[in-house]
């Protein structure tokens, strides 16, 4: 039975989150923060698996892949500004993934982490499909990729701009990069509800992030762990 609710309530929630964080624009009140620990808590209630809950919301999950298309409107818009800055979005996506992948499989080893969880971690700030391949390919634990990329998401799109202002960084572009490069679709949304060209620089910022990684971090793990 839960099943066809699944995805009515699924969409209910967020738009319950969406209009209480309009009223009250909080870092913890994030829409997609309140609306998982929701559906977490009706789960929890009612005794009902989670495989259950994503039969039903089978519809949702496969919108979002083509929702990420969407994300080329400003892209294209900022065409001609992001042309003249592309080789310093560039240079800031490489050394967005080279710390990534540093983070995961030296710093987190020295404190305590194994093999397979630091490859569980190495792409969680790579949007989510791309982020479970290249976790399948390190051997990592997939579920934990996922969860870790939303977490991360999560952390980006509350406190991402707020936290770069208090670094002093009010330049559009760098803000959007660093939204980009840290924290995926859900940092690039919360970008655009800001501004338009800190969307578009974000936009970007995520795509060659998501293809440096794919292409950078199965070679360089396998080159450390030969």
């Amino acid at each position: 039975m839960f099943i066809y609710i699944a995805a009515p309530l699924t969409l209910l929630l967020f738009f319950m989150s969406k209009k209480l964080y309009t009223l009250k624009p909080i870092a913890l009140l994030n829409p997609v923060l309140v609306t998982i620990f929701s559906l977490i808590a009706v789960l929890l209630a009612f005794d009902i698996s989670f495989i259950e809950y994503q039969q039903g919301t089978k519809l949702i999950t496969a919108l979002l892949e083509p929702a990420i298309v969407a994300l080329a409107v400003p892209l294209y818009l900022q065409l001609r500004v992001i042309q003249s800055r592309l080789k310093y979005i560039l240079s800031a996506c490489l050394l967005a993934v080279f710390v990534a992948f540093t983070c995961a499989f030296f710093i987190m080893p020295f404190l305590g982490a194994d093999l397979i969880t630091a490859a569980s971690f190495a792409a969680q700030s790579v949007t989510t499909p791309i982020a479970m391949g290249i976790s399948q390919n390190l051997n990592g634990i997939v579920s934990l990729t996922a969860a870790m990329v939303i977490f991360v998401g999560i952390i980006g799109a509350s406190i991402g701009i707020p936290f770069l202002k208090l670094c002093r960084v009010h330049n559009k572009q760098a803000i959007g990069v660093a939204i980009g490069c840290a924290s995926h679709a859900l940092g690039t949304a919360k970008a655009l509800e800001e501004d338009e060209e800190s969307g578009a620089f974000s936009s970007i910022a995520l795509i060659i992030c998501a293809i440096l990684s794919a292409v950078l971090m199965p070679f360089l793990y396998h080159l450390i762990i030969q």
